[in-house]
């Protein structure tokens, strides 16, 4: 049970602690283990072609897949490039997800989620009448939630008790796989703490780099907005100023002129725009329709206004990078260049969850 929970999820903490035993040497690992070394390189070389990762996982007892992960990641941290980490990330999600929904055995779910999340969760009690089958603490949901925006993931609207938050085991695992895209994007290991790699390596780093730039040539020749309008792609300035108007708040000047460039940039249309505002206490649909279609270049000069860059958004106050559930707005980056404009963040997201097929 163990080696096919570990194979299962090679980034849990069972897994790095059955690592450590190994004690792997990274400047040995393409003559120790040959056969993975290339598979994991396969499997990357893969990601950037299709995005997309095996489905089909070895458990048995002399499974690599733990090697291979750990080798994957060692590539990774070789080639420090967001755009692939963050790929590399998703798609690993999406198998947990996966592998979780299939499981009828629910301590490979309490497992990953107590052991290597620190998460505290626990079993519905049984009542009269029981909607769903789990309860996690409420802080441990706040970790993740916040990056779905539909409603049905907002605190407000969970069932509440103690601070336990009631949720079915689709939702749970849908919280569970979100954390573990986290989890995977956020252990980085330092340039410092690399060592300096043998020769055997070059030929697939070389043939990598190659396909990452491929990848980052294709990223910044895609139009803006993709077909379907993302709304998990939306930064996090946007999406406060979005929350507010569910709330029915009432917008500042510079919200609404943001709010309304931003969309319009990323393909929305004029009556889509307008509904969001419907909530404005002081709607006024005349007026707010002149306003919307002015800014697209419809009425006055023809000039259709792009969005806020990220300066001015700081000096308006409407930064809010602290709410950032990636590394984009924190560490002021997207795939290695300077992120100064939200429209950037939009497109990097959109890359990243958009298949290749439909982008």
């Amino acid at each position: 049970m163990e080696n096919i929970f570990i194979n299962s999820f090679p980034f849990s903490k069972e897994a790095a602690e059955h690592l450590k035993e190994l004690e792997i040497d990274i400047k040995t690992l393409p003559t120790d283990f040959p056969t993975s070394f290339k598979e994991a390189f396969e499997r990357l070389r893969n990601l950037m072609d299709t995005n997309n990762l095996p489905d089909k996982i070895n458990t048995s007892l002399t499974s690599p897949e733990v090697i291979i992960y750990a080798i994957m990641r060692v590539f990774l941290e070789l080639l420090d490039e967001d755009l692939l980490r963050n790929r590399f990330a998703e798609t690993f999600s999406k198998r947990t997800e996966k592998i979780l929904l299939a499981q009828q055995d629910e301590i490979f779910l309490t497992k990953l989620a107590s052991n290597t999340f620190n998460w505290q969760i626990k079993k519905e009690p049984h009542t009269g009448v029981r909607t769903s089958e789990w309860q996690l603490r409420f802080n441990n949901f706040l970790e993740v939630a916040p990056n779905f925006i539909a409603n049905d993931w907002k605190l407000i609207n969970q069932e509440l008790h103690d601070g336990w938050v009631s949720l079915k085991k689709e939702k749970l695992v849908r919280l569970l796989a979100e954390k573990a895209k986290t989890y995977i994007s956020q252990r980085k290991i330092s340039r410092e703490e690399i060592p300096e790699v043998p020769e055997s390596y070059n030929s697939y780093l070389n043939e990598l780099r190659s396909k990452i730039s491929l990848l980052r040539k294709n990223f910044e020749n895609q139009p803006i907005y993709s077909d379907e309008i993302m709304q998990t792609a939306y930064p996090p300035c946007i999406k406060f100023i979005i929350d507010k108007t569910e709330k029915g708040e009432n917008l500042s000047h510079s919200e609404r002129l943001f709010l309304t460039f931003f969309l319009l940039n990323i393909g929305t249309s004029i009556d889509d725009v307008m509904n969001i505002f419907t909530t404005q206490p002081d709607f006024k649909e005349e007026m707010t329709r002149y306003q919307v279609e002015f800014a697209a270049g419809k009425r006055g000069s023809g000039t259709k206004y792009t969005s806020f860059g990220c300066a001015k958004l700081i000096s308006f106050g409407l930064c809010k990078k602290e709410l950032d559930s990636t590394d984009y707005c924190i560490q002021g980056k997207v795939f290695s260049k300077v992120l100064k404009n939200p429209l950037q963040y939009y497109r990097a997201r959109i890359f990243s969850l958009v298949p290749k097929n439909k982008q």
